[in-house]
């Protein structure tokens, strides 16, 4: 353990996407905000690149309770080799397994698990069916209502198999007493996950935060922006119906992809507002922010806590968000960005012109750039994040120091 004077360790474990997401940057992010700080940080990753078919797929989600040979091999290695003050969890799914939480407290060590989406309570992770919220399984005894709908990568047998495993963590206490502190990243999804089970004393909340400051953009491009998946429960269609019946409205600007990708193409060729742009790395969509009128984040579901939204304030450039899970915590609704009714275009349409009639967007730039500064800064992240550690370390013990030296970041 780490004592004053000593370098604090800590072991960061993520079960990276096999389409790099929001989630994987925050990690990289998180890494980095660490390291730069005198934190030793080691890396342990998986990925989901071996897992092709329906029988892999199957075989993995059965493996949900004792977790691979292999993986449980890697984890005892790092972990006697390390040897961590925290243990910090991101995603575990599906190649780590819930079960490193057992294993990492059986040995001893103090476990941080940071939940991203809804996956203790979900078995698609989202509380998302059908285009809309969906909450049938919170409270179910069994999750009948997933697997009937094979909420798990569209099949039913796969969500049994991976409903049985969480049910059993579940039965077997693995978030009651295997995990120390639980972090939420919006107060909308700690209550959920309350609502869903877990101890309301052992969740903290921790936005996600951007670092380095990128600094204020002149917003002088004259278009919004879109930039994320082409997904349905992102809400891209409602853009395009927004667009499609106002042809007087500045530009929409589209960069990403995904499965709606061929609808946003056929939009931007019969609409003369419309624009795709294609998949732009992190540094142009960064550039595309800084002179944007507003980004637009028009989910029809519960998002975790999208970094769009940050980046965007960072650059002090407004955010119009549906009205819908965190993003109310935010965006302060006049302020800093504007809200209107999930999957109704007729309300974002009423918005914007609302907007533009006001020209409300300068004040409301320097008041986006104001709200990153007071919550989303890698300064402010690190003080709540080390706080949490030393919770977890020592528990009861709120007085505790958390000495930190120079330290590295090891991959």
């Amino acid at each position: 353990m780490c004592f004053f004077g000593e370098s604090m360790r800590v072991l960061l474990v993520h079960n990276r996407y096999q389409q790099r997401g929001g989630e994987d940057a925050v990690v990289d992010a998180e890494a980095c905000m660490l390291a730069r700080r005198g934190v030793e940080v080691r890396r342990f990753d998986a990925d989901n690149d071996a897992i092709h078919g329906a029988l892999a797929k199957i075989r993995i989600s059965l493996n949900q309770f004792s977790g691979s040979e292999d993986i449980r091999h890697r984890i005892a290695s790092a972990l006697d080799e390390f040897r961590p003050d925290v243990v910090h969890v991101h995603n575990w799914f599906p190649s780590i397994s819930a079960s490193i939480f057992r294993q990492c407290k059986a040995a001893g060590f103090p476990v941080v698990h940071t939940i991203h989406n809804y996956r203790l309570l979900c078995a698609g992770a989202t509380l998302f069916r059908d285009g809309k919220v969906c909450e049938d399984c919170i409270g179910s005894t069994f999750r009948t209502p997933g697997i009937l709908h094979g909420c798990y990568r569209d099949s039913a047998i796969g969500t049994a198999a991976a409903t049985a495993g969480m049910l059993a963590h579940w039965a077997a206490g693995t978030w009651r007493h295997s995990v120390d502190r639980f972090i939420a990243l919006t107060e909308f999804s700690r209550n959920k996950l309350i609502e869903g089970g877990i101890a309301a004393n052992k969740i903290s909340t921790k936005p996600n935060f951007v670092e380095p400051d990128p600094g204020s953009g002149p917003g002088d491009g004259g278009y919004f922006l879109y930039a994320g998946r082409l997904t349905e429960e992102k809400g891209v269609r409602v853009l395009l119906d927004c667009w499609r019946n106002a042809p007087g409205l500045p530009p929409l600007w589209i960069a990403g992809d995904g499965p709606l990708c061929e609808e946003v193409k056929n939009a931007g060729s019969e609409t003369s507002n419309v624009r795709w742009l294609g998949m732009k790395t992190s540094e142009e969509v960064g550039s595309l922010m800084k002179h944007a009128k507003a980004t637009l984040c028009p989910s029809l579901w519960y998002e975790g806590m999208p970094r769009v939204v940050i980046e965007s304030l960072a650059v002090a450039t407004p955010v119009i968000a549906s009205r819908i899970g965190g993003y109310p915590e935010m965006i302060v609704d006049g302020e800093s960005g504007a809200l209107f009714a999930p999957g109704n275009a007729r309300a974002l349409l009423d918005r914007i012109r609302e907007l533009e009639e006001e020209s409300a967007w300068q004040s409301m730039r320097s008041h986006a750039r104001l709200r990153f500064l007071a919550e989303y800064t890698g300064e402010k992240n690190f003080s709540v994040l080390l706080n949490i550690y030393r919770t977890a370390m020592h528990p009861g013990d709120s007085a505790f120091p958390i000495p930190v030296s120079p330290g590295t970041c090891v991959p």
